[in-house]
């Protein structure tokens, strides 16, 4: 009984984030990796194209052993795969990765463009407007920290954006939020998520039981602990991001809307005359 409560429920690595999130080195377990992650299409931004695209996957191997598996009734192949993902689009964008992988787990140990190169393309051109500058550098520092494996380094930079963009949140709101300002900050993270779930992306609501980590200081976490919890403030920012984009572009096409029946309304009063 005792073992049922404690265990965990392992989180299911999808092929997307193995490739364009997952730094090298980084050990994954085959049975947290989304099932298929070695064949078939991937969904992804390519930087290439400046485009969201899908990509083919093939993968053949480089030098390669039988490992025998007792649960199965024949050999697995381990040593090292070159994995190549072609835009299936434009068939003009190809990446490549080199993993080692055996019957229990597997890790990339080389990719080309490098994993800060992807993700940089993707930032630029879609955060350039809505994150201030120095944030948006701050962001690019800790893809490329941990995309070599510096888990605090990244983590750190990762944080104070968040932190920023939480009391942006607030502030904003201002105006409809009980919680006075001095009495905000003072809070742990995850309850400030709480008071501001009405402003916030409904995902980054619901994971908001991650952020107790940044209430602990950059010393008492291991590299291991940073690069864990890397991925889902990451994507919590995005998040934020993400809407803040949507937002602007309701604005605009509110306000071409109540433009063009300003124009209808105006032709028709001339018309009327």
């Amino acid at each position: 009984m005792a073992d049922e409560e404690t265990k965990e429920e392992a989180t299911i690595l999808s092929k997307h984030d193995f490739y364009f999130e997952t730094s090298l080195y980084e050990v994954v377990k085959l049975s947290e990796l989304e099932k298929g992650a070695f064949h078939g299409d991937v969904d992804a931004y390519s930087a290439k194209n400046s485009s969201d695209t899908t990509y083919s996957i093939n993968t053949e191997e480089i030098d390669c052993w039988d490992d025998w598996n007792p649960s199965r009734t024949s050999n697995v192949r381990t040593g090292f795969f070159l994995i190549t993902l072609t835009c299936k689009r434009k068939n003009n964008d190809v990446l490549r990765f080199t993993i080692f992988r055996s019957k229990e787990i597997t890790m990339k140990i080389g990719q080309w463009p490098s994993l800060a190169d992807l993700q940089f393309a993707e930032i630029g051109k879609k955060y350039d407007g809505v994150l201030p500058e120095e944030d948006l550098k701050n962001l690019k520092k800790a893809i490329g920290l941990v995309a070599h494996g510096a888990g605090a380094g990244s983590f750190v930079y990762l944080r104070r954006i968040f932190e920023n963009l939480i009391f942006e949140t607030f502030k904003n709101n201002i105006s409809v939020i009980s919680t006075k300002e001095a009495d905000f900050k003072t809070k742990r993270m995850e309850d400030k998520v709480e008071i501001l779930k009405e402003f916030l992306p409904s995902q980054l609501v619901e994971m908001k039981s991650i952020y107790g980590i940044l209430g602990k200081g950059v010393h008492e976490l291991t590299e291991e602990e940073c690069l864990k919890y890397f991925s889902p403030l990451k994507l919590s920012i995005e998040l934020i991001l993400d809407q803040k984009i949507e937002e602007t572009k309701k604005k605009q096409r509110d306000a071409d809307v109540k433009k063009q029946l300003q124009g209808i309304h105006q032709q028709l009063a001339k018309g009327g005359k």
